[in-house]
């Protein structure tokens, strides 16, 4: 066998090791591990953080935006955004946390939401919603990003073989939470200002459709929203809410789809309000 062959029989070899010893790990932690079922999104699906370690991680991110950002002494708005936010989350298909809702000091029309129910909202996107509809749509999605884990799902993926090999193999301490934490608040960071997949706001979308009338708000307030929105964004600086600009006709369409069948879905409006779905 030559040099060449040698090598090529070495790294194929090595490959295959590799492939292997990955193979083994995920299968094993997956024995170790139950789906769940996720009534937001109606599919059994496999979550390996649990819920306490969810909000301990959620705490420390908190951390780190606290102290890169403003958060605004204006008891009034923070009033107005908390009081819309605890009414949407009594509605919210996840009820195994207590949401928390933050304002943020800054001119750009942006929400975002972390792991453990911990929402966010800037200054210059509540100053621009006119009505407390508009409001809660904004709330209502990013509750259904909770409610669906989106962000926990996508943290899961960016933490791939390492935490999943370490786990299996005992690595990690009997404080997961804390050392999970630890480990992983900067890429939740990079992974909560990544955006979301184009299927995660369509179904974000579809949730705060859902959440909005439950709760009593109009849902008509998200297609006023998404026009506001758009109107505002310029240049690079697009919301994160708006990430998945390209498409946003098709989710207007959607959300406008989704309201006309609220009524069918949920029953009548439980407030027994005037909205005429």
């Amino acid at each position: 066998m030559n040099e060449v062959s040698q090598i090529f029989c070495f790294r194929s070899i090595q490959k295959f090791l590799v492939f292997g010893l990955q193979s083994l790990v995920f299968s094993l932690f997956l024995q170790g591990c139950a789906t769940v079922y996720n009534p937001a999104t109606g599919h059994r699906e496999f979550i390996m953080i649990s819920t306490g370690e969810e909000v301990e991680m959620g705490k420390s991110v908190h951390q780190s935006i606290a102290r890169q950002y403003k958060f605004p002494d204006s008891p009034a708005k923070l009033e107005r955004l908390r009081r819309i936010g605890q009414r949407l989350a009594k509605v919210s298909d996840r009820q195994d946390y207590t949401y928390n809702f933050y304002l943020i000091e800054d001119k750009e029309m942006n929400a975002f939401t972390t792991p453990g129910g911990n929402v966010y909202m800037y200054t210059g996107l509540l100053d621009k919603l006119t009505s407390d509809d508009q409001v809660a749509a904004v709330l209502a999605h990013e509750i259904g990003h909770c409610a669906a884990r989106h962000t926990v799902k996508k943290f899961q993926a960016a933490l791939g073989y390492d935490l999943i090999s370490r786990i299996v193999l005992s690595q990690i301490g009997g404080d997961q939470a804390r050392e999970i934490t630890a480990l992983s608040t900067n890429a939740v960071m990079n992974i909560v200002f990544s955006g979301y997949s184009r299927q995660d706001e369509f179904e974000a979308d579809r949730l705060g459709v859902k959440y909005a009338y439950l709760a009593c708000y109009d849902p008509r307030g998200s297609v006023e929203t998404f026009k506001i929105l758009e109107a505002g964004s310029q240049g690079p600086d697009v919301p994160l809410f708006l990430r998945s600009h390209p498409y946003l006709r098709d989710r207007i369409g959607m959300v406008e789809e989704e309201i006309r069948s609220a009524g069918q879905k949920y029953g009548p409006a439980p407030c027994g309000g005037p909205l005429g779905l």
